[in-house]
């Protein structure tokens, strides 16, 4: 993760990180007695991981993401255009 931070902190600058987490997609790891207790970031990046974590257990789903992957990784890529016929 990206930053951890001691509760008592995380209190004190608790609106501030919400803006950080939400504007510039910060994490933030919040410790208690220097232990990790809890993670604040974005409810956007929470949604996105929260669809890719309930398409698991769909093995089609994953291997379609996987094979999107493999392909934008390549470059295998076609434009809106290409695969539409027309400009976005």
């Amino acid at each position: 993760m990206n930053n951890a931070i001691p509760l008592k902190e995380a209190r004190q600058k608790f609106s501030r990180l919400v803006d950080r987490a939400d504007r510039q997609s910060e994490r933030f790891v919040v410790t208690k007695n220097g232990t990790p207790r809890a993670v604040l970031m974005s409810a956007e990046e929470c949604e996105s991981w929260v669809e890719s974590l309930e398409l698991m257990p769909n093995p089609k789903a994953v291997k379609t993401l996987e094979q999107g992957l493999k392909e934008a990784k390549s470059r295998k890529v076609a434009s809106f255009k290409e695969v539409f016929g027309e400009e976005l």
